[in-house]
């Protein structure tokens, strides 16, 4: 059985792009701190940009933070093209030290 029997056209489907974000808060002291800055990044994130976005790692230590962006769409460079930017507004922050990202396309 096809996934979608009313559509043959593979160009036609969207994709799933996902960004991880590998995070140092150095200015942190406490976990309070941490959601202070965090906090105020994934802000940006959800503002600017047509995306899902949570901190999904380290949530139990001060100075680190993974965080991930998921983004659904039928043009598979747009979400290539955004996750550029949010790296880039990641690394403008200067509460926020990023270790290392990485994306992938399903």
């Amino acid at each position: 059985m096809k996934r979608f029997p009313h559509d043959n056209s593979p160009e036609k489907r969207s994709s799933i792009a996902h960004l991880i974000l590998v995070l140092h808060i150095p200015g942190a002291r406490s976990l309070k701190e941490k959601r202070h800055f965090l906090s105020g990044l994934i802000g940006r994130i959800r503002e600017r940009y047509p995306v899902s976005v949570a901190e999904t790692g380290y949530q139990d230590l001060w100075q680190r933070a993974l965080v991930e962006v998921v983004m659904v769409s039928s043009d598979t460079r747009l979400p290539v093209r955004i996750f550029e930017k949010i790296v880039d507004l990641a690394r403008s922050n200067p509460e926020i030290e990023l270790l290392d990202s990485h994306q992938e396309t399903l």
